[in-house]
């Protein structure tokens, strides 16, 4: 995960979540291009300008927009071992889905559809969500249905409930992700033809997520040493994040039911990641042995962990928001999700954070004519990322959208941001955002 910032206040600020180390290399090149272009020379005045003139989204609003009213999401426990190692699906979700509503005033029976993007409970985990949707105490004829789009599947939640507010058939709706990789891991690839031997991107998509990020960092030329620096950069952002409480406002605490080593139980309030390391060192990430390949680069300690988390996002049209009274956090501005090679997967976020960008007005054709510039590393990650934070597949990508907006809230002024994630089998999805300030 990532944030990237313009640097002044009349400019747009950019912020673009992910959650693959590798790929960041190759985003942050990207990004830095669109920064660029973003900040032509002239006045302020002249960049407001040109902002109003050449973004369609920028300043505007209407109301058939998509927008965010609230979002909150749990803490990140550490799969197998972390505070959540105990706690079911359903219960992770219950809170957040609760929590949402609860803190807005809104009866849930006021919501057209819940979507839940989950990755490893059976069915995409159907019943698990429908069970979840009764603990939360929402009524019989609110329906909810899941989704699978494996890393983004939390995001995708959010695109279709998007869409059916696009098209109508609804006005508010609720978009969720959860996972326990404690209780479900990756497993078996499933019922699968005995042709998929014959055909080399077929074959590719069953290539492990280590393999694909050894493939990116080997194409890419991305170094350990700049892995292991980039995940000591991630823990300590992340550790001064929570000795500031900058998470405080989107943990919902969880009580839930923790199990020791000698089999006692005991009751236990979760309101904390548990998967940052605060004092992770350099030398001791370099300690690490590769992970994938006896001779490759990913570890342990510079890739996302696996996790168990949920989190929740309101959103509704601008209309139906306002009669109710509900606040408005951010616009949903644009969103994309595209193919890539299944052998690379990791480079998603490069191919669908600028057709994201371009799909909201924010970024020029000349983009793609040009070819390099970086962007300073103390703009990318403020709060550090996944490798701190954790990864649950299935929640990851609403934890971002409440992450991001709770960041661009805490700085205070109109701004726009970008989610984004790899998935795996070779695509990348991405949305931006904007905050319209306080």
């Amino acid at each position: 995960m990532c944030y990237v910032t313009a640097e002044r206040a009349e400019c747009v600020q950019l912020c673009v979540l992910s959650h693959l180390i590798a790929i960041l290399v190759v985003v942050m090149h990207r990004i830095k291009i669109l920064s660029g272009h973003l900040r032509p020379p002239g006045s302020s005045e002249h960049r407001r300008d040109l902002w109003r003139s050449e973004c369609g989204c920028a300043g505007s609003s209407s109301p058939d927009d998509v927008v965010v009213v609230h979002g909150r999401r749990t803490a990140v426990g550490k799969a197998k071992r972390g505070a959540f190692k105990d706690t079911t699906p359903d219960e992770l979700l219950s809170a957040v889905m609760t929590a949402v509503l609860t803190d807005v005033g809104l009866s849930p029976d006021k919501l057209g559809d819940v979507c839940v993007g989950n990755v490893l409970q059976p069915g995409a985990g159907a019943l698990m969500a429908r069970v979840a949707h009764f603990l939360s105490g929402f009524p019989e004829t609110v329906p909810v249905y899941t989704v699978n789009r494996q890393c983004s599947s939390g995001l995708q939640a959010l695109f279709n409930i998007a869409g059916a507010i696009r098209s109508r058939s609804i006005d508010l709706g609720l978009a969720c992700g959860v996972e326990s990789m404690s209780l479900r891991s990756i497993g078996e690839p499933g019922d699968l033809s005995s042709r998929l031997t014959d055909n080399d991107k077929a074959r590719d998509c069953i290539i492990p997520m280590g393999i694909t990020s050894e493939n990116v960092a080997e194409k890419f030329g991305i170094s350990r040493e700049q892995q292991d620096a980039f995940a000591l950069s991630s823990q300590q952002k992340a550790a001064r994040a929570q000795d500031t409480g900058a998470f405080q406002r989107e943990i919902v605490p969880v009580s839930t039911r923790f199990v020791d080593a000698d089999g006692s139980e005991r009751q236990v309030t979760v309101d904390r990641d548990d998967g940052v390391r605060a004092g992770t060192t350099l030398a001791g990430l370099g300690k690490l042995r590769p992970a994938f390949k006896p001779d490759g680069s990913t570890t342990a300690g510079n890739s996302s962990q696996v996790s168990d988390g949920a989190a929740a996002v309101l959103i509704g049209r601008r209309s139906a928001v306002e009669v109710l009274g509900l606040p408005v956090l951010g616009v949903l501005r644009a969103s994309a999700v595209v193919g890539v090679p299944p052998d690379l997967m990791g480079i998603g976020p490069a191919v669908a954070i600028p057709a994201a960008l371009e799909t909201a007005g924010l970024t020029p054709p000349a983009l793609y004519c040009v070819e390099k510039l970086g962007i300073p590393l103390e703009k990318v990650n403020p709060n550090g990322g996944a490798i701190a934070l954790g990864h649950p597949l299935g929640c990851t990508g609403a934890r971002q959208v409440v992450t991001l907006l709770n960041e661009l809230r805490r700085r205070g002024r109109r701004a726009y941001g970008v989610v984004s994630m790899c998935i795996g089998t070779g695509m990348g999805a991405a949305a931006v955002f904007e905050y319209p300030g306080p």
